[in-house]
């Protein structure tokens, strides 16, 4: 098994997808546009992935995942504030996914995303854990501080204490 690292944020689902496939001649073309014109061909024909969270001590939780994210600090790329609880040092990973459901609403989405760590969330997936896997049925593509990947499963947990930072 290859092991590998990060440190702010792993994104998984639609947005990793475009940054995989988004062909490196258009972004030579247009630049930052190409993503946008990625994710619009895309979103017309955006299927969710299926699989299972594994935590440790827990039953599995199937779901469709259209976007996941696991950071260790709040911030994406963008600015986007993806783990509103997350702490440099609190050893927790925060994982947030965009679940798809039968029922599915923008609007529901957005009331959702004010309060992410409602329990009563159908959409909006909210959990800060030491460590958990996510199998999907298909691969899943993945973007490690902005190193590709794509794979069936995916293990993450943290490594406290395990890099010196000076600020």
């Amino acid at each position: 098994m290859i092991k590998r690292h990060f440190i702010n944020v792993a994104s998984m689902g639609f947005g990793a997808e475009i940054t995989a496939t988004t062909p490196i001649q258009l972004k030579k073309a247009l630049g930052g546009d190409a993503y946008t014109l990625m994710g619009m061909v895309k979103a017309m024909k955006l299927t969710p992935y299926t699989g299972r969270l594994l935590v440790p001590g827990q039953d599995a939780i199937e779901g469709n995942i259209l976007f996941g994210a696991v950071g260790n600090n709040h911030f994406a790329g963008g600015g986007f504030d993806i783990a509103p609880n997350a702490k440099l040092d609190d050893g927790l990973l925060d994982f947030t996914a965009i679940m798809h459901s039968p029922g599915f609403s923008p609007a529901d989405l957005a009331r959702e995303l004010k309060d992410p760590m409602n329990p009563k969330n159908r959409f909006v997936f909210y959990r800060q854990l030491k460590q958990f896997t996510i199998e999907a049925d298909q691969k899943l593509h993945c973007n490690l501080d902005g190193e590709p990947v794509s794979k069936k499963k995916l293990k993450f947990s943290i490594l406290p204490r395990h890099l010196r930072v000076a600020y």
